[in-house]
């Protein structure tokens, strides 16, 4: 089996004292989001106040000297969305953060549609620190999933260091409001974003 084909191990998979640390770091950023309702040995799952349930769960960075443990939201969108799938973050171009098609990463294909989508949510994007974030699954079941700058974990051989990473102020209710703009958006309703705080 090649390296490709391999299924990448959770990062919080196994045991010992770094995934352990590893585990309660994540539970703590958890209860940032909402309240939490389970719990496994590799996510934490939330209930916010208005209802939204979202997993939170590491994604893996092995280097030579340490472990970096990106914190990775995951959230299912309501089944009728419009949101298209296989979508995902571009930092490129002037327009600043926006969602791409995957086989678009230049973002050179136009779509009505996503351009819609793009437009609801820009200001959403500009507020937040996002390394990725990626729409995918097939129709009514579309899966939302974020990996902002804040809310990882890393642990440093030497010196022997284990730092949960801060969200910077009030970055939690801006993923949240990124979460709600996007479960709430259609293509007619791009004029008006209840979830945009002036």
């Amino acid at each position: 089996m090649s390296k490709a084909q391999r299924t990448r191990r959770d990062a919080l998979a196994g045991a010992g004292p770094i995934v352990d640390r590893a585990r309660a770091a994540l539970r703590r950023t958890a209860e940032q989001f909402g309240a939490v309702t389970g719990s496994d040995q590799t996510s934490v799952t939330v209930r916010t106040r208005d209802g939204i349930v979202l997993t939170l769960g590491y994604d893996p960075g092995n280097y030579v000297f340490s472990r970096v443990y990106n914190l990775r939201i995951t959230t299912e969108l309501p089944a009728d969305t419009p949101v298209p799938a296989d979508l995902e973050l571009s930092h490129r171009g002037r327009q600043g953060a926006r969602f791409v098609r995957r086989d678009d990463r230049q973002g050179s294909l136009a779509s009505p549609v996503l351009d819609s989508m793009n437009r609801r949510i820009e200001k959403h994007l500009g507020r937040i620190d996002l390394i990725k974030a990626d729409v995918s699954g097939p129709k009514h079941a579309r899966r939302l999933s974020l990996v902002p700058m804040g809310g990882s974990y890393v642990w440093v051989l030497i010196p022997p260091v284990f730092k949960a990473t801060a969200f910077p102020a009030g970055e939690p209710d801006r993923i949240l409001d990124l979460i709600r703009s996007l479960r709430t958006w259609c293509p007619a309703s791009t004029a008006t974003d209840p979830t945009t705080r002036h």
